[in-house]
């Protein structure tokens, strides 16, 4: 008898293991691509910014359609998530000034007076 208890064991705990396993990596294909947008979204265009985007609202759909997430992968998606608009916000504006720029002399201009006039209230003194 106590000869298949460790082996029933082991059994156990590596079905138990490999669940583990199965559950992160859903969230893993979401946290290879917040890595990859982190370490070159710097030098993406517009057009590759809209691909990223895209893909992330894909695997974040997938990740939500899962209904036995545990609260510690919800915990990880929620933080990934704000990994991702953290790094889109702070990178992804020099894309969206050139498209301004393609866009015409208009714009550009708003562009420039827009910008003026944030120099000139930085100049005001505080009442």
């Amino acid at each position: 008898m106590k000869k298949y208890i460790l082996p029933a064991l082991l059994a156990l705990s590596m079905m138990s293991f490999q669940s583990c396993q199965s559950n992160q990596s859903r969230i893993d294909d979401l946290k290879d691509l917040v890595e990859e947008i982190q370490d070159n979204g710097k030098d993406y265009s517009a057009e590759q910014w809209e691909e990223a985007s895209a893909k992330f609202d894909e695997l974040l759909e997938k990740i939500n359609s899962y209904d036995d997430l545990s609260q510690e992968e919800l915990e990880e998606v929620a933080k990934l998530q704000g990994q991702y608009a953290a790094t889109v916000f702070k990178n992804s504006g020099k894309a969206i000034m050139e498209e301004m720029e393609k866009a015409g002399s208009a714009l550009g201009g708003f562009v420039k007076g827009f910008s003026e006039g944030l120099d000139e209230t930085e100049d005001e003194p505080e009442e």
